[in-house]
């Protein structure tokens, strides 16, 4: 295993905290330049595909899994931090870094890793997209992972709307999405707040 590259590490801001949106200055994707490319698979069926970046970098992500299963998390995350300030669009990366928050119960720290990761695949869309991205193909995956996390860390945060309009937004892009279902099910079945 390669030395941690400690010195590569990211500018210690939080990543913004998933807004779901278009394109619009500002946004993510916008700021970074970082776009994913769809391409179609069949009919109205779209892939997001890897950003080369990542797909190079699939060794470090590696290590990085290797990291995290051996308890060193500070290493794992300053790496996953070089990985993200190096491929803006690495929708893993982003992912582990929100459930590593989410494992020191700094939500709004996961939300805004996930947001960012979700923000990415948004803003990778046409405008006016209304095909399917199946959940299982490509680079899906990554996206729904992401939205998913994102929801949980909305809903946690007690912004159950938002987190909803992020599960709704997901359901439409893959209706027959598992996860996705439970947790809007999961969601649904939760006691109300009450009035303050």
């Amino acid at each position: 295993m390669d030395a941690p590259r400690k010195n590569r590490s990211h500018n210690g801001k939080r990543p913004p905290g998933g807004k779901p949106g278009g394109d619009r200055p500002g946004s993510p994707a916008e700021e970074a330049g970082a776009r994913l490319k769809l391409f179609r698979l069949d009919g109205n069926r779209f892939a997001f595909q890897a950003p080369i970046c990542a797909r190079d970098r699939k060794e470090d992500l590696d290590e990085v899994q290797q990291m995290i299963a051996a308890g060193e998390l500070e290493i794992a995350r300053d790496e996953l931090l070089y990985l993200v300030a190096d491929c803006r669009a690495f929708l893993e990366a982003h992912n582990l870094l929100g459930e590593l928050a989410l494992e020191e119960n700094d939500i709004p720290l996961s939300q805004g890793h996930f947001g960012f990761a979700y923000e990415i695949g948004l803003d990778s869309l046409p405008p006016g997209f209304r095909g399917i991205l199946p959940a299982n193909r490509d680079y899906n995956g990554a996206f729904f992972l992401a939205g998913r996390g994102l929801a949980r860390c909305l809903i946690a945060r007690g912004q159950r709307d938002k987190g909803r309009e992020v599960l709704v937004q997901l359901s439409k892009f893959d209706p027959r999405e598992e996860h996705v279902k439970s947790l809007l099910v999961e969601l649904d079945s939760m006691p109300k707040p009450r009035p303050a």
